[in-house]
């Protein structure tokens, strides 16, 4: 099946399939992310505002036989601004919004948000394959992709987590070289604990 990867564009993809997608993957790594209509919204509303973890000049779709089949979100040790992204999003709400979209955007920020990244690290925080193309080696393709996108970035590592129980990802990932660097409880919520595993990826 041919498959290529496009950066995403806001003004000619698909915003609600993008989200989907994103939801579909925290939800699949334990996260305590109401899979809802305020929390598709909300991711729209980062994608589409950018300068955050979710936002759009970090998105790259996969596309098997012209339809998005997955995506991976990856960004540079470059820090964002919460503050900056939370009052954009508050400039477009309700104020019956508000609340909502504040508990929401606190879970993502906490779930995705990754300290002490270097400069010239690259950090996969999303790959996710669509639940109709798995088993097609379209995983193996979006990571083979997103090391050639952190060495034109002139990265010198990637980094990624990976919960240490999922042992068939942490398989594909090793076939590529990536090599457990700690194990730790990396996200906690109020009701669970996801334990998580940080994997790197030196560029030659």
């Amino acid at each position: 099946m041919p498959m290529e990867i496009r950066k995403f564009d806001v003004q000619t993809h698909d915003l609600n399939t993008v989200s989907d997608l994103i939801l579909q993957a925290y939800s699949e790594s334990g996260q305590e992310i109401s899979y809802d209509e305020n929390s598709r919204q909300i991711v729209k509303d980062l994608v589409e505002i950018g300068n955050n973890f979710l936002g759009h000049e970090n998105i790259y779709l996969c596309f098997s036989d012209n339809t998005v089949s997955g995506l991976v979100i990856g960004y540079t040790g470059k820090s964002y601004s919460k503050v900056q992204t939370l009052f954009g999003l508050l400039i477009r709400l309700k104020l019956s919004q508000v609340i909502s979209y504040l508990l929401i955007g606190s879970q993502l920020f906490d779930a995705i948000y990754t300290p002490n990244l270097k400069e010239d690290d690259f950090y996969i925080s999303v790959i996710v394959v669509d639940e109709e193309y798995r088993n097609m080696g379209i995983g193996a393709f979006m990571l083979k992709e997103a090391v050639r996108i952190a060495k034109e970035k002139e990265c010198n590592k990637i980094v990624l987590d990976v919960d240490r129980d999922n042992t068939a990802a942490q398989s594909l990932y090793k076939k590529f070289g990536f090599i457990k660097i700690n194990e730790s409880l990396k996200y906690k919520s109020q009701n669970s604990e996801s334990n998580y595993c940080s994997m790197e990826y030196t560029l030659s």
